[in-house]
């Protein structure tokens, strides 16, 4: 992975969820459109749960089009920023002014998600408040952007009050198409192939008072902290080692790749919570070759296979490390007593094979 590439994980509770409610109350299929798009369920309950960015990106997408509406981001966006959300909540609730809001925004973003940068530009006569995305977003972005200048116009409109000026604000963005018509007058907005979105206005509306009035019970949002992530974080990189765990050789750059997220940051992460990748990898690996001995008719050759190692004779020594015994003697051990079901073929079918290349289920 380049220097250059950066974090993928987002928190998709604090993305998806005020969408998800919208989306369900319109007769959507939460369910299925998660499935559809590779998002765990737990991540819509779950503060602490990362989920691939642009995973969350293309659920937003879904969700405008099954319900036939081009418009479903923007209104979700300005309904959430006129309630608040819990996303900014510490930021709307000590600012006294923009400037303040915006300067403790791009502290409390930065320890909640990955996937996007906030940052803020004073010149003399104008400031840019920009937001870059870490992620290049290769699918339609109409609802992704329609979202980010919805909310934040609405955000600073409320916030001034009085002040706000719609012919001093300029929005800069990559698209357009799923705007509200006159949410702002047409010469404020620019399109632009960036990565994010720049919102543009003059420096004395910075010292200016704002003021949100958001009644916002106090809940966890799953910031990033200093010390590493949660066992819900550590779970769900267990879950896409599993389901590539059968790739030989699997380094940890591999795993990172998979993943799109830096080496370095996993390895906080797992040593946060008192691991590291190899023994995470050595115990996924003992996880799937005991439930393969125990529930299936697998040859123990294939089984090696299947969990990356290269025969029948390299299992046999790792599983006498893990269980103290051979994985013969360990399936004897294991075979349904009389009047039990026998053991299925294969929970992954009945090819034997390794894939070729790592697949992320996610």
């Amino acid at each position: 992975m380049s220097k250059k590439s950066g974090p993928r994980f987002t928190r998709g509770m604090l993305i998806l969820s005020p969408f998800a409610k919208a989306f369900t109350s319109r007769g959507g299929d939460i369910e299925a459109l998660l499935a559809r798009n590779g998002i765990p369920p737990g991540a819509l309950t779950d503060p602490e749960m990362l989920v691939d960015a642009s995973a969350c990106y293309s659920a937003m997408e879904d969700m405008a089009e099954t319900l036939d509406d081009p418009y479903f981001g923007a209104k979700v966006a300005i309904e959430t920023a006129r309630k608040g959300t819990p996303a900014f909540r510490d930021s709307a609730t000590h600012a006294l002014t923009l400037g303040d809001f915006l300067s403790r925004l791009v502290v409390e973003v930065s320890k909640q998600v990955d996937n996007v940068r906030y940052s803020v530009f004073i010149t003399p006569g104008i400031v840019n408040f920009d937001i870059h995305r870490t992620v290049k977003v290769t699918t339609p972005s109409t609802q992704l952007d329609a979202v980010g200048v919805a909310l934040y116009v609405t955000l600073i409109k409320k916030g001034l009050g009085e002040t706000f000026n719609p012919k001093d604000i300029l929005i800069t963005v990559p698209t357009t198409q799923g705007l509200l018509p006159g949410l702002l007058p047409k010469q404020a907005l620019v399109t632009s192939q960036i990565d994010g979105m720049r919102i543009s206005f003059p420096t004395h509306w910075l010292w200016a008072p704002f003021s949100l009035d958001w009644d916002l019970v106090k809940v966890s949002r799953g910031e990033f902290a200093a010390d590493g992530a949660s066992e819900a974080t550590l779970s769900y990189l267990r879950g896409i080692l599993r389901d590539n765990i059968a790739y030989q050789d699997l380094t940890l750059n591999d795993f990172a790749l998979i993943c799109r997220v830096h080496p370095r940051r996993i390895q906080r992460i797992l040593w946060a919570q008192g691991t590291s990748y190899s023994q995470m990898k050595d115990d996924v690996r003992q996880s799937v070759t005991e439930d393969l001995l125990s529930n299936t008719n697998l040859p123990v050759a294939q089984i090696a296979l299947r969990v990356g190692l290269s025969g029948p004779a390299a299992l046999d020594r790792a599983f006498r490390r893990w269980a103290g015994r051979t994985p013969t003697q360990f399936r004897e051990e294991s075979k349904p007593k009389q009047g039990q079901l026998a053991p299925r073929e294969s929970p992954h079918g009945d090819v034997g094979c390794p894939p070729s290349a790592p697949m992320a289920q996610i």
